[in-house]
C-alpha cells in the first residue's frame, strides 16, 4: 500500500503499468516496487526531479541516462545490504523498461559498458529427500498445510499454482487424480493437466469434505471456490502469504529453518524445494522430457503424448516415489525393490553357474583333444 501510495501521484508510472498489468499482475507488483525505489533514488540523489520529470531531461540528453542507472545501482547496493544482485537486476529491468516506454532509448552494448552491474554467482540449491519430506509432514498438525504440501510434493506445481485450484479444477472420476493448472496463474501463462497420488487425493477429499461441513462454521459449496481457502475466497497472492508463514512456522519446528549463508532472508529449503523433489524424481524415473512437460517447462515440440498414456506413466512409474505417509504402498514399494533384489541375485546365480559349466565343457574337450594328440604321437614312434 505505501508503494501505491507513493506512484499514485504521478501519472506516467500509472499509465505504464496499467500497460505491465495486461499480461501479468505479479509483474505489476515487481515494477511497482522498482518504481517506487528509483523515485526515492531520484528524491535523494537528483533533487528537484521526480519519476515523472526526469524523462525530459532523459530524453533531451541533457542528463546521462547511463549515469542514472549506474547511480541507482549504487544506492540499491548501499541502500541495502541483503538486497540479492536478482533483486537488483530485476529493478533495473524495471526502469529500463518505463523508460523505454517513454522512447528514452538505452543502447545494450552502451549499458554493458557504462552501467556495471553486480554479478549473480549460482548457488546449488538445498536438496530435499523423501524422508525430509516425511519428517515434515509428521510434524504438521495443520490439516490444511499437511493437505497443501502432500498435492506440492507429488503434483510438482508452483506454489501459487496449487493455490489457485479450484474445486472444478479437480478431477477425481480418473486414476490418478487429474488436476487443471490455470493459464492466468502458470508462470508461462501456458494451461496444463497434472496428476497427484492417491495418498495427496486422499487428504484432499477429506479436507474438501472437512471444510464444507465443519460443524462450527458451515459453508455452502461452490465450484469455483479455491481449495485452499477456509471460509472466504480470496486472491491466491494473499492465500501464499498465511501458507508462506505457516510452513515456516514448521520449519522452525522440526528443525529445517536454516537460512542461506549470504542472504539472510531466505530458507535453504522452500516450498519450492518440493517441486524441485518432484522434478528430480520424474527424471530419474521416467526421462527429461516427461519431467519438462509435466512441471510446465519450455519442452521439444516433437515431444507429444496422449493423456491417457501421460496418466498411465505418472501411476506406474512415478506415484509410489511420490507417496510419504501411505504405509501400504510403501511396504509394497519396499516388497517390489526387495523382489527385483532377488530377481538380480537369481540371474547372477545362474550366470556364475552358466560360467562355470561353460568352464567345465572346456576344460574336457581340450583334455579330449590333448589325448587324441598324444594317442596321434604314440602310434607315429611306433611306426
Amino acid at each position: 500500500m505505501k508503494v501505491q501510495k507513493l506512484l499514485m501521484q504521478f501519472q506516467s508510472p500509472c499509465i505504464f503499468l496499467s500497460s505491465v498489468l495486461r499480461n501479468s499482475l505479479k509483474s505489476k507488483y515487481a515494477y511497482e516496487c522498482a518504481l517506487a525505489h528509483f523515485q526515492r533514488f531520484l528524491t535523494t540523489t537528483y533533487k528537484g526531479y521526480d519519476i515523472e520529470t526526469i524523462l525530459g531531461p532523459l530524453l533531451c540528453n541533457e542528463i546521462n541516462v547511463y549515469t542514472v542507472i549506474d547511480e541507482f545501482v549504487s544506492y540499491l547496493l548501499n541502500i541495502n545490504a541483503n538486497l540479492t544482485p536478482n533483486s537488483i537486476s530485476l529493478y533495473v529491468a524495471a526502469v529500463r523498461s518505463y523508460l523505454a516506454y517513454y522512447d528514452i532509448d538505452i543502447v545494450s552494448s552502451k549499458f554493458k559498458r557504462k552501467v556495471k552491474m553486480p554479478k549473480v554467482y549460482r548457488e546449488d540449491e538445498e536438496a530435499i529427500d523423501i524422508s525430509d519430506i516425511r519428517r515434515i509432514l509428521l510434524s504438521c498438525n495443520n490439516r490444511r498445510l499437511r493437505t497443501y504440501l502432500l498435492v506440492l510434493a507429488s503434483g510438482g506445481m508452483r506454489a501459487t499454482e496449487c493455490l489457485a485450484i479450484r474445486i472444478k479444477d479437480i478431477d477425481f472420476s480418473v486414476n490418478p487424480t487429474k488436476i487443471r493448472i490455470r493459464r492466468e496463474y502458470a508462470k508461462t501463462k501456458t494451461g496444463r493437466d497434472i496428476y497427484i497420488s492417491d495418498e495427496a487425493t486422499l487428504y484432499l477429499k477429506q479436507w474438501i469434505e472437512w471444510k464444507y461441513n465443519n460443524v462450527e462454521r458451515p459453508r455452502e459449496k461452490n465450484e469455483n471456490d479455491l481449495v485452499f481457502t477456509v471460509y472466504s475466497t480470496i486472491d491466491p497472492m494473499l492465500l501464499y502469504d498465511k501458507i508462506l508463514r505457516e510452513f515456516q512456522r514448521l520449519l522452525a519446528i522440526v528443525g529445517l529453518d536454516e537460512r542461506k549463508e549470504n542472504v539472510q532472508r531466505r530458507r535453504k529449503i522452500t516450498l519450492h524445494s518440493f517441486r524441485r523433489f518432484t522434478k528430480t524424481v520424474i527424471s530419474d524415473q521416467v526421462n527429461q522430457d516427461y519431467s519438462e512437460w509435466f512441471l510446465g517447462h519450455s519442452k521439444s515440440p516433437y515431444y507429444t503424448k496422449k493423456e491417457p498414456d501421460r496418466r498411465q506413466i505418472y501411476a506406474s512409474k512415478c506415484m509410489k516415489y511420490l507417496t510419504f505417509l501411505d504405509y501400504t504402498t510403501l511396504e509394497a514399494k519396499g516388497k517390489s525393490i526387495e523382489a527385483k533384489l532377488q530377481e538380480k541375485d537369481m540371474e547372477i546365480y545362474l550366470i556364475k553357474e552358466k560360467y562355470e559349466s561353460d568352464l567345465r565343457e572346456m576344460r574336457e574337450e581340450m583334455e579330449t583333444k590333448f589325448q587324441q594328440i598324444l594317442a596321434k604321437i604314440d602310434v607315429a614312434t611306433l611306426k
